[in-house]
């Protein structure tokens, strides 16, 4: 009698302890997936993307932009723009100054001209703080290298280069690149950069804002 319901017995201790080893297994096995890294052509399409949208530009002077009367340099700056035809000059203005003798201080004023005001706009991304910006060129994305994914983290490297298109004529102009000696040098130049991307819900993201090789129109020369 003992004999005949031992063996059943047995058998099911059996099956009781081999049950968690297989959901262990499974469990450990779907925790190993491989994670497939993108194409050249998805990183292409993701990094080109995001600088259609966030052009190369420069912080510049809020507009209207008063200037002192007897800054000669800054005047020559100034100048630039209006020969580029992006700036006009609208007159010499008195304006109210504590720290001067006369307690009146001289300046003239510039504004935007028509062809100006279609080039200069509010700033957006990584220079959303700048009341006007300058746009002078999109830059054409080519990738030269898609790294192995850390499985870890679910993030890769990704090398790239660009160099600047679409670049607006003011830019090329004679009077902008005689002020800006370097300036020249910055439009033609290819940039090499480096990219983190993650995996986030089975899709690659930028890890963070690419950045840009800006030159800096604000200053007094370069």
């Amino acid at each position: 009698m003992h004999t005949r319901f031992l063996i059943p017995a047995v058998l099911l201790a059996l099956a009781g302890c081999s049950s968690p080893a297989s959901n262990e297994e499974a469990w450990v096995a779907g925790d190993d997936e491989e994670i497939t890294a993108p194409s050249k052509a998805e990183v292409h399409t993701l990094l080109q993307g995001w600088f259609d949208a966030n052009l190369q530009c420069t912080p510049f002077f809020p507009l209207p932009h008063d200037i002192p009367a007897d800054a000669e340099h800054r005047r020559k700056q100034m100048q630039a723009f209006i020969d580029a035809g992006l700036l006009r000059m609208e007159g010499e203005l008195s304006l109210a100054d504590p720290n001067s003798g006369s307690g009146q201080r001289r300046v003239i004023r510039y504004a935007a001209t028509p062809e100006g005001e279609k080039q200069f706009r509010p700033g957006t991304g990584v220079l959303k703080n700048q009341k006007t910006v300058l746009c002078y060129g999109r830059p054409e994305v080519k990738i030269d290298n898609v790294g192995d994914p850390d499985t870890t983290f679910s993030r890769l490297e990704v090398t790239y280069r660009y160099r600047l298109t679409d670049i607006p004529a003011w830019a090329r102009s004679p009077s902008i690149l005689a002020f800006y000696p370097g300036f020249q040098e910055r439009l033609e130049r290819e940039e090499e950069e480096h990219q983190t991307l993650y995996q986030k819900d089975g899709k690659w993201e930028l890890e963070r804002p690419p950045s840009l090789a800006m030159f800096d129109l604000q200053q007094l020369s370069r």
